[in-house]
């Protein structure tokens, strides 16, 4: 059967399923189909990939079963669950533990994207960006012929770099430039939702360690040039990047000291997506130990950390910029609890010696 017989049986045999009333299941066929025929029209015109059309079909059939199936209570919200978790539907933003790309994505400043790149049959996207002025965001996905393969699985490589344990196709290195050079950038990739997906973060970096994190400009274009294991060429991933939100610069006065440490919050900044705070800390103690900082919402929740920017200026000083998942909105107030790391009952369990003298609640003027 064709892709589109095959999409007519299985929307057929779930409507049955489910009980669905023909009116209803005869109302999401036709708009399936016209927007497979509207699709087909532009594929045609930009270019031929019958892997991308196909899984289109799909896909979009798998979206309306569920929204207006969902929007008319035919099934309860366990099943709803479960039906949004099906691979071809899935959304890398919304499923994933960063709570700023959940909230990218619930706000609208999710970008839903389309750039690909392909090679022995495996092809490469970029299906979602957002950037917010202070880190961006890409959701990359992996397919072979039209079906998921395993792109980063953090376990798996983290039991041994032995290449026999790595599937073809699973990530091995990458480059990233804004506007052709990678001189103000840095990276990280994580994972996604699955092992098909995974999430690469852009903040800004310098190589000469400059006094301050470089500014990411407000529109770039990114390149990323990513290496799979057991396929020579690169993949290439053009990305036009632009912020699109509206970010707070706030100067708390907000800082702490006790015996030979001290730090003081100078600037802070917030978007919907992430939190950054620049701090200066004196210490002339003789614990060589590095202090880290620690954010806990006034619920008590703890404010993740995505990315940490250090430069040591004169004897005794160092300037932090540190990135964080957002302060929730509502919140009036934060705290800050200074820690240095030590060994745990395990030598591989660390854990967090909390320096009591240092911790300060910090109140969040001009708070919407």
């Amino acid at each position: 059967m064709s892709i589109e017989e095959r999409l007519k049986d299985h929307m057929h045999q779930a409507a049955d399923h489910l009980n669905i009333p023909q009116d209803l299941y005869d109302s999401i066929l036709q708009s399936t189909e016209e927007r497979i025929s509207d699709r087909e029209r532009l594929t045609r015109k930009s270019r031929n990939r019958s892997i991308i059309r196909n899984a289109f079909v799909i896909g979009t059939a798998a979206v309306f079963i569920v929204v207006v199936i969902v929007s008319s209570a035919f099934i309860s919200p366990v099943m709803a669950e479960t039906l949004s978790r099906i691979p071809m539907m899935h959304n890398v933003f919304k499923l994933a533990g960063d709570l700023g790309l959940k909230a990218a994505e619930q706000k609208g400043l999710a970008t839903e994207t389309d750039y690909y790149d392909t090679h022995e049959g495996y092809t490469l996207t970029a299906s979602q960006a957002m950037f917010d002025g202070m880190r961006g965001a890409i959701a990359l996905q992996l397919d072979e012929a039209g079906h998921p393969a395993s792109l980063f699985d953090p376990f798996a490589r983290g039991q041994s770099e032995a290449s026999s344990l790595k599937s073809k196709g699973s990530f091995q290195v990458m480059r990233a430039f804004i506007n052709g050079t990678e001189e103000s950038i840095t990276w990280d990739i994580g994972p996604g939702n699955d092992a098909e997906s995974a999430i690469v973060t852009i903040t800004g970096a310098s190589s000469d360690q400059a006094a301050r994190r470089p500014v990411l400009p407000e529109t770039f274009n990114l390149a990323l040039e990513v290496r799979l294991e057991m396929i020579p060429e690169p993949f290439i991933l053009q990305i036009p990047m632009r912020k699109n939100t509206d970010n707070h610069i706030l100067y708390p006065e907000a800082e702490k000291s006790s015996r030979q440490v001290s730090w003081r919050l100078e600037e802070m900044e917030r978007s919907p997506v992430s939190t950054r705070m620049e701090l200066v800390l004196k210490e002339t103690s003789s614990d060589e130990r590095t202090i880290y900082f620690e954010v806990v919402g006034q619920d008590g929740t703890e404010i993740k950390i995505i990315d940490l920017y250090a430069n040591d200026m004169k004897q005794g000083y160092r300037r932090l910029d540190m990135l964080y998942e957002p302060l929730p909105s509502d919140h009036q107030s934060f705290t800050i609890k200074p820690f240095r790391y030590v060994y745990g009952d395990s030598p591989d369990a660390w854990e967090k010696e909390y320096i009591k003298d240092l911790e300060l609640t910090v109140p969040i003027e001009g708070n919407d």
